[in-house]
């Protein structure tokens, strides 16, 4: 396995800049993910590592677009009055967020856009999972390296909850996804509920850790809202319910898919 630190000058940063990065690559197995994360927060307090996931270059273009469509880089007059030089161009603000002392910004726009949405509302969003979809999330949660696309990237993002990381690399573009708000109200749920913390977003996934792995009784707990988020139908529920639980005990990784 390989951690090496870039900052936040290259071309590629999920956070376009406003956050540093690690690349980590050759990892092959949960145990290898989970002692990176372990490590790059150890050497950095005050920061929660996001790591990307599945499809790197399609989760990074849909970011770019959530960024644009959803205003999080507006900025005020007292926004930018103590930023840096390279932020303005002949005297003007240049207006998007390149530089890691505007994080703040993205990080209260992205708080304010979040705010109202409720896990809730986003079950009520319509996602499904149909019998192929959930045997690939199966397949993904028995061989959880399977889902990644290396090398990765691991923002350095700094906030107080794993949930608030989202800020840094929000997605959910198109109308069929959970929206960036919706995708932050189910970490949310998932981490204040079951402990389970973010670690990681993807084009199609995102993904969480918990300490210590699920019993079959809170496996079970989580299932059936991993059900209401799938919005599985009544018939169908007691025997996705086990399959789910299933998958997800005895393990202390979650993956969950925000895309129809």
């Amino acid at each position: 396995m390989d951690i090496e630190f870039r900052g936040n000058g290259k071309r590629d940063n999920p956070s376009v800049g406003t956050c540093d990065e690690y690349g980590v690559s050759g990892i092959t197995s949960f145990d290898d993910l989970t002692e990176a994360r372990r490590k790059i927060a150890e050497a950095h307090p005050g920061f929660k590592p996001l790591f990307s996931l599945d499809d790197l270059h399609q989760a990074r273009y849909t970011s770019g677009h959530v960024r644009n469509n959803l205003g999080m880089d507006d900025a005020s007059e007292q926004d930018i009055a103590g930023l840096p030089p390279e932020c303005f161009e002949n005297g003007e603000y240049i207006g998007y967020p390149t530089t890691k002392e505007e994080f703040a910004i993205c990080l209260r726009n992205f708080m304010t856009l979040v705010a109202a949405t409720s896990f809730e509302d986003a079950c009520t969003h319509g996602l499904t999972l149909d019998q192929q979809a959930l045997q690939e999330w199966i397949g993904y949660q028995n061989n959880p390296i399977s889902l990644l696309e290396q090398p990765l990237s691991a923002l350095l993002v700094p906030v107080q909850q794993s949930c608030q990381a989202l800020a840094a690399f929000p997605n959910g573009y198109f109308t069929s996804d959970l929206d960036p708000a919706k995708n932050f109200a189910v970490a949310r749920h998932f981490s204040e509920a079951h402990g389970y913390e973010l670690m990681g977003v993807g084009a199609s996934y995102i993904g969480f850790i918990r300490a210590e792995p699920p019993d079959t009784s809170l496996a079970n707990v989580v299932a059936k809202d991993f059900c209401a988020l799938y919005n599985t139908s009544d018939e169908n529920l007691q025997g996705r319910v086990s399959k789910v639980a299933q998958a997800i005990s005895g393990r202390t990784h979650l993956w969950l898919r925000y895309v129809e």
